[in-house]
């Protein structure tokens, strides 16, 4: 019998982080909302031709094979068993011990604010090889962007200082220039 402590992280309502194969992130998206289990999935319209020849948008993963699913791991567990088989936890190391990637509520809350926006100056980032580690930590205080939570740093490619928001080993995503009258910085 799984101990009191087990039982609790189980049961606990987090945000992890789960990859998709063969970018099935649309699919597995549909069906969790489907079955009532909050996920996020962030996209990007693009514009297509199809095999007729027409142009038409489309709504596609900005950040491929990945997953963010807001529930309990039982749950999780149960839809990998029986609905979506596909699904993997990303896993990492926390203090020499590997587990299921979990991203903060708040960390979660702004990546999904600056993602789920249709603004096409977003830039998405290599957060593997971006150096964010000298920035400002900031809060977006008005604007399409308030809330968000990030780092305040220069970004190759962009002329202006841009507020970007990382998950880490996942994806990072600088905004559009934000005035600094809407910047509030972090201690």
């Amino acid at each position: 019998m799984p101990c009191m402590e087990q039982q609790t992280l189980e049961q606990r309502v987090e945000w992890y982080v789960l990859r998709v194969t063969y970018q099935r992130e649309m699919i597995a998206k549909r069906r969790l909302d489907e079955l009532s289990v909050e996920s996020f999935v962030p996209t990007k319209v693009v514009r297509v031709t199809l095999q007729n020849g027409r142009r038409a948008l489309q709504r596609r993963a900005l950040v491929h094979n990945y997953i963010f699913i807001r529930s309990d791991r039982a749950t999780i567990d149960q839809i990998k068993s029986f609905e979506l088989p596909y699904l993997r936890y990303v896993m990492h190391t926390v203090n020499g011990v590997r587990q299921a990637m979990v991203v903060p509520e708040q960390q979660m809350r702004s990546f999904m604010l600056v993602t789920g926006t249709e603004d096409e100056r977003l830039m998405l980032l290599d957060s593997t090889t971006t150096p964010l580690s000298s920035g400002t930590r900031v809060r977006v205080t008005g604007g399409v962007f308030a809330g968000a939570e990030g780092l305040l740093v220069k970004v190759a490619g962009a002329r202006e200082r841009r507020v970007v928001v990382r998950i880490e080993g996942i994806a990072a995503v600088a905004t559009p220039r934000i005035e600094r009258e809407l910047l509030e910085k972090i201690e």
